[in-house]
């Protein structure tokens, strides 16, 4: 019991920091107030105990909407290993020693015999970030699979702060000679605050059409999960996937639940990892949607590695239709960022006159890079 308990206690510090760093802002009072529910006997009921952690960690939609997915990843297999297999009732404690409590509130205690053991593990931990961050996708060991998973949620997380924060600034224009004297009159007559007219920002519209082909199947996901972080961003985010036929995925998003968008996906996607026909499928979405969704006030993003099986001819003359009808055509290849990479393939020499943008989406830096493409169209 005692074993299992400290094991506990354990955890819940690591899933403070874990949160810390996901941009939590946890006092410590929140912190102490996260022990105190155990002492109500909630750990044995998985979610009682999480929807007990979200409602004192939780201070924004944003994070209550992110909470879920992380406790999931966090606490699956503390509950597999530990309560499913020795179920028990968690005891009061009686008396917290101060030692414990200021760790529970964060703080830490310096050891100067492991000064330079703690400094050699984060330049370890550091150099192992970037090379995550620079992997290509289908190059990952399924070892490091679930961590760069986490460093991805990490970066995504961070990419649509910056999105909002963009989104919520406005420019000041000329100034508004009606406003300024309307506001000075309370002011007697002085003109102390000058009023402007504001640049209305428009948030942009944006088109996905994701190959979910068997040869795009280890970008496919990660390339997902970007997806649903812009979809916050934008005045209008449609999303499509396609390999042979045509799926219009965007119906599936309304909810904020990932892994129920994921099981949602994995319902109605049409032939994921199958074969690619990419011209008939634009063609499809040129032909249904086109009217609907390709405009000058949208840009268009294919992710694909042009692949093409079916008949050149068709995608050449789709991708010349879309890139006349919208804003911005970009069409990211993952094989882009292969070394000595050469666009050879019959698919790729056809389309690429009718580009905007030809980029790459391999690893999680090269889509980073699509944030400045985007906010800059």
């Amino acid at each position: 019991m005692e074993a299992l308990q400290t094991t506990f206690k354990e955890h819940l510090i690591d899933f403070v920091f874990y949160c810390r760093a996901r941009q939590f802002v946890l006092s410590p009072q929140q912190t102490l107030e996260a022990f105190e529910i155990t002492e109500k006997h909630f750990l044995t009921h998985r979610k009682t105990f999480q929807y007990a952690l979200k409602s004192i960690f939780c201070k924004s939609k944003e994070h209550a909407d992110r909470f879920d997915e992380m406790f999931d990843r966090f606490w699956s297999r503390f509950y597999k290993e530990e309560l499913e297999q020795r179920p028990f009732q968690l005891k009061a404690q009686e008396k917290k020693s101060e030692s414990a409590s200021l760790i529970f509130m964060g703080a830490t205690f310096p050891n100067p015999n492991k000064q330079k053991e703690e400094e050699a593990k984060k330049t370890t931990g550091a150099n192992a970030t970037t090379l995550l961050r620079e992997t290509d996708f289908s190059k990952i060991a399924a070892a490091d699979k679930e961590q760069l998973e986490e460093l991805a949620e990490a970066l995504f997380h961070e990419m649509s702060l910056r999105f909002k924060r963009r989104l919520k600034k406005s420019k000041s224009g000329r100034i508004n000679i009606q406003n300024t004297i309307r506001k000075s009159l309370s002011k007697g007559g002085l003109m102390l605050d000058l009023a402007y007219k504001k640049k209305a920002k428009e948030k942009r519209k944006v088109v996905f059409l994701l190959d979910v082909s068997g040869s795009m199947d280890t970008y496919s996901f990660y390339l997902l999960r970007y997806i649903l972080v812009l979809k916050k961003y934008f005045k209008s985010l449609e999303f499509f996937s396609f390999s042979t036929r045509l799926t219009h995925v965007t119906p599936l998003l309304r909810t904020n639940d990932e892994s129920a968008i994921y099981k949602a996906i994995g319902r109605h996607v049409k032939g994921w990892s199958s074969g690619t026909k990419i011209g008939a499928s634009l063609k499809e979405f040129c032909d249904l949607y086109g009217h609907k969704f390709l405009s000058q006030k949208h840009i268009v993003v294919i992710l694909s590695d042009g692949l093409e099986t079916g008949n050149v001819s068709d995608l050449q003359t789709a991708v010349k239709t879309i890139q006349k009808r919208c804003k911005s055509l970009i069409w990211l290849n993952p094989l882009k960022g292969m070394a000595n990479y050469q666009p050879i393939q019959k698919g790729i020499i056809n389309v690429m006159p009718h580009l905007d943008r030809f980029e790459t989406a391999h690893n999680l830096n090269s889509l980073l890079k699509l944030e400045k493409i985007l906010m800059n169209v």
